[in-house]
């Protein structure tokens, strides 16, 4: 799964790193080392003229009785929530590690972080959707991080692992098309990824998942 990500790139970094040139006057953005769902963040799309933009938009589904923030990969053209959004209106979301939490006994997570040496900022697979707050009643845009099977590094921290795109791919990734590219949701090998301990201490990726408005 993807529970938080760190976010230090500036927006002259990130639109260098997945070729936007438009629309960053406006663009205000801070560093988030600790990006969590319910946060606004950035995010790549194609506007309606085929041109790259990032877009502010927030982290997660709030429906009645969870709260959806990741996509399984295994059910993104199947599952009726996620697949018009993956057909028409998928995004990158711009990273520069992400952090996953390994359950080693009650009461004790292990926190790791998982960075792609070479790449700051790399990109996350995600869709997005208009989304009605049911705290404020306001439409907005809303994504989720994809995730799929962990790969020989991630599966001794967790079960799931975040969909990482290749740089190579993010043109045909944010492309319009008939197909929808299932196939670019891939693992990422071994030996561009790598984890680091950063806590030890007891911790809650869930803390303040629900707290927004």
């Amino acid at each position: 799964m993807c529970g938080r990500y760190r976010r230090r790139s500036d927006k002259q970094r990130i639109a260098e790193a997945f070729e936007v040139g438009m629309g960053l006057e406006d663009l205000y953005l801070e560093a988030d080392d600790d990006a969590a769902p319910g946060s606004i963040q950035p995010v790549v799309i194609t506007n309606d003229n085929g041109e790259r933009q990032i877009e502010l938009m927030r982290w997660g589904f709030k429906t009645p009785g969870q709260f959806l923030f990741n996509a399984r990969s295994e059910e993104i053209t199947t599952t009726n929530f996620w697949k018009d959004s993956f057909s028409n209106r998928r995004c990158i979301i711009p990273a520069d590690s992400t952090f996953e939490w390994k359950k080693v006994e009650k009461g004790k997570k292990p926190k790791y972080e998982i960075t792609i040496p070479g790449q700051e900022p790399f990109g996350m697979a995600g869709v997005w959707k208009p989304w009605k707050n049911p705290k404020s009643y306001q439409w907005e845009h809303t994504f989720a991080v994809i995730t799929g099977e962990p790969n020989e590094l991630t599966v001794a921290i967790h079960d799931r692992m975040t969909t990482f795109l290749e740089p190579r791919d993010y043109a045909e990734y944010l492309a319009p098309g008939e197909r929808p590219p299932v196939h670019l949701l891939r693992i990422l090998p071994v030996n561009e990824m790598k984890a680091t301990l950063v806590e030890s201490a007891i911790n809650n990726s869930q803390v303040g998942l629900f707290d927004y408005q």
